[in-house]
């Protein structure tokens, strides 16, 4: 019972020498083992995304507004150097610009058709209906198209849709040529601000013009 004895107190001293030395053991970190806050991460999800957070490509979109301005008053010689000017600036930026004629007349036409033959045929189809005073157009840009009329101003042309529709002919419609010896001037548009100022630079060399802002056209 002897050898009993010394096993219980040697036992003892090594409980009692764990318990001495377990302050002096290595502690983990205080967060190391902490258990995940589940509703804190719920709640961060929820929560308003920082710049960070959005897309490269959401923070470069810009709300842009197309701007226009209108340069009148050049003169005959001057219209076609400011269109080669204009050209060299739409080449270097985000813009574009039209010429648009000072008087226009109002063309009534029939759109035109595939063929020689098939304006022809149209044309008779058009004389039986009882419409007058049409032809078959020659010219290049609008050939095999079907004349109607020209008018000087819009009503006297919506007039004459008006009566073709009457006799059963549908398809018609008006564009705007420019008469004969008129001058023109420019539009330009563009989504860049800047584009539109260096517009005031090159109008110093043309001191009778004007550029004014309007409003674009769809």
């Amino acid at each position: 019972m002897k050898w009993l004895t010394w096993v219980l107190l040697l036992a003892n001293l090594v409980v009692a020498g764990v318990f001495m030395t377990l302050p002096y053991w290595p502690q983990s970190a205080p967060g190391e083992n902490a258990p995940l806050n589940v509703d804190r991460l719920s709640l961060r999800s929820q929560t308003a995304t920082t710049p960070s957070d959005v897309p490269s490509s959401r923070l470069a979109r810009v709300d842009t507004k197309a701007l226009c301005v209108e340069w009148r008053g050049l003169g005959r010689n001057e219209f076609p150097r400011v269109r080669e000017q204009l050209k060299a600036m739409a080449g270097e930026r985000v813009m574009s610009f039209s010429e648009v004629p000072l008087n226009t007349r109002n063309w009534v036409i029939f759109p035109p058709l595939p063929s020689a033959q098939s304006a022809a045929a149209k044309l008779n189809e058009l004389a039986a209906a009882g419409v007058n005073d049409a032809f078959v157009v020659k010219d290049a840009a609008w050939r095999n198209a079907i004349s109607l009329g020209l008018y000087a101003n819009a009503e006297m042309a919506e007039r004459r849709v008006r009566e073709v529709e009457s006799k059963g002919v549908l398809g018609t419609r008006i564009e705007l040529l420019p008469r004969k010896g008129t001058d023109y001037y420019y539009v330009i548009r563009s989504e860049d601000a800047d584009a539109l100022k260096d517009l005031d630079t090159i109008k110093q060399a043309y001191p009778n013009s004007e550029l004014s802002r309007v409003a674009c056209r769809s």
